[in-house]
């Protein structure tokens, strides 16, 4: 068929036209960073794979960074934006990690154990391609990061054909993994499931006992596979495809409950792992700016025997489990590791502005969210020359949606927990809920839902709860202040 540049540019622009209306995050009264918001959001558009074979590149499509790799990036910090504006797009992201699950279980073969699968922390092709193992294959929580996803993408779908043949069996055999990885030991005077020598999050800090992340994960990913078991008892279709049994669903829910979660009872915290508390506070205010990022100036072996965190780790479950925790545990965990994070990556700073505006931290959430939205355009790191951050790119819708918004989902409701940063008018969006699609308006005091399509479904502010339908599609909520 013969297209002329005048067609292109037009089936382009309709393209585009539909992605702004469904995707755009509209912020009324702050210019310069709502600018910042739409760039991020065209970056991580282009830069999704669409074709089940392709992932989002760690640089998206902008350079030649990381070899155009794949991280957990994806699946923690990218794709919450897709499955709540595009969930056929979220759904191709995750078919990606579905089409490498045979790669990742021979993996785990070659590794040494006998069952469960072990996705590559960084790969192009479901291979694992990180030369540096202390910090890149020892992350095994990507294992966990994709499960968590998988559910995440579920709840808010209820794609039911996708969970049944795909996303259980991406669960089961990543808990696989973690019951041939993890063992039982005693530890203050109890028989508990135990995670040694792995990595988390914060890469200033490796092959560590109990990083509790990567426990806090894996105790999620083992709970997701009993769950799901359950769900397909009566169908010995999927559970005989898939070799379960019995026994092995009760090993896994006796693990997840057994699984020790390092905690420091005298100060009211999560520890990062389990003899983070033994070891020296690095002085980051002596530390001249000009040696930031520590990794280029600083021997990995003398940043792994000191408290000091690259980016956000153990208050990543604050953020990813916002139910549970206290206001009280969040202080106290924001308040413990945000003096000694560096924020040398850029995925870090939008998570400390999601914890720092749920505790009523008002003026350090929108800095760190701020820093965070400019992180390319602005060039914030001085390397958007090797490209784009695409994690940060994600993160940084989080940061409003999970942050400012306050948005929480299960699979049966919708919650929003506002709390705007004083300049911010006005908040509008859409997103893809259980099959329905809804605009929200969030004002400083109030909170308008509309019901676009779809059957309808609960919707709360805080804790009113109200249901749209399509003869009752619009509805209004106010609110006050809640620090």
């Amino acid at each position: 068929m013969d297209t002329t540049f005048k067609s292109e540019l037009m089936a382009s622009a309709q393209v585009w036209q539909t992605f702004w209306l469904h995707s755009d995050v509209q912020i009324e009264g702050d210019p310069a960073l709502q600018l910042c918001v739409r760039f991020n959001l065209f970056e991580l558009n282009q830069s999704a794979g669409r074709n089940e074979q392709t992932s989002i590149p760690a640089k998206g499509l902008t350079g030649n960074g990381y070899g155009g790799h794949f991280f957990w990036d994806t699946e923690i910090f990218m794709l919450p934006f897709f499955t709540y504006t595009q969930p056929e797009v979220a759904k191709k992201l995750l078919m990606f990690r579905y089409h490498t699950l045979q790669i990742a279980k021979e993996q785990a073969s070659d590794f040494g154990l006998e069952k469960g699968a072990m996705y590559p922390w960084r790969t192009i092709n479901g291979y694992e391609s990180s030369a540096y193992w202390l910090a890149g294959q020892a992350q095994f929580h990507i294992n966990a990061d994709i499960a968590f996803a998988v559910e995440q993408y579920y709840e808010i779908t209820h794609d039911e054909a996708f969970i049944r043949n795909y996303g259980f069996e991406i669960i089961l055999e990543t808990a696989r993994f973690w019951m041939e990885y993890g063992n039982y030991a005693q530890l203050n005077g109890k028989r508990q499931f135990v995670l040694n020598r792995v990595t988390g999050p914060d890469e200033y800090s490796a092959l560590v006992d109990n990083n509790y992340y990567t426990n806090a994960l894996a105790q999620n990913n083992l709970r997701l596979a009993v769950k799901y078991a359950r769900k397909f008892r009566g169908d010995d279709g999927i559970l005989s495809r898939l070799n379960v049994t019995v026994d092995e669903i009760k090993s896994m829910d006796q693990a997840a409950e057994s699984m020790y979660l390092p905690y420091d009872k005298r100060k009211n915290v999560k520890l990062q792992f389990q003899d983070f508390e033994q070891l020296p506070k690095m002085d980051l205010a002596s530390i001249d700016q000009s040696k930031f990022p520590l990794l280029l100036h600083y021997h990995p072996l003398m940043l792994y025997r000191q408290q000091v965190n690259k980016q956000a780790d153990t208050v990543m479950v604050d953020f990813m489990f916002p139910e549970g925790n206290t206001l009280d545990q969040l202080k106290a965990d924001y308040e413990f590791y945000e003096p000694i994070t560096t924020h040398d990556s850029s995925l870090s700073k939008a998570i400390y502005a999601i914890i720092a505006a749920r505790i009523g931290k008002d003026k350090q959430a929108y800095n760190f969210f701020s820093q965070a939205v400019q992180t390319d355009l602005m060039d914030v790191h001085h390397n958007t020359k090797n490209g784009i951050h695409a994690g940060s790119l994600g993160a940084a819708w989080e940061g409003i949606m999970y942050g400012f918004v306050g948005i929480v989902n299960n699979a049966t409701s919708f919650s929003l927990k506002p709390h705007l940063p004083v300049t911010w008018n006005c908040v509008k969006f859409r997103v893809h809920l259980y099959g329905n699609e809804f605009k929200f308006s969030v004002y400083q005091d109030s909170v308008e839902a509309e019901l676009l399509s779809g059957k309808g479904a609960d919707i709360s502010v805080y804790d009113d709860k109200k249901h749209l339908t399509p003869k009752h599609a619009k509805e209004t909520w106010h609110y006050s202040n809640q620090f």
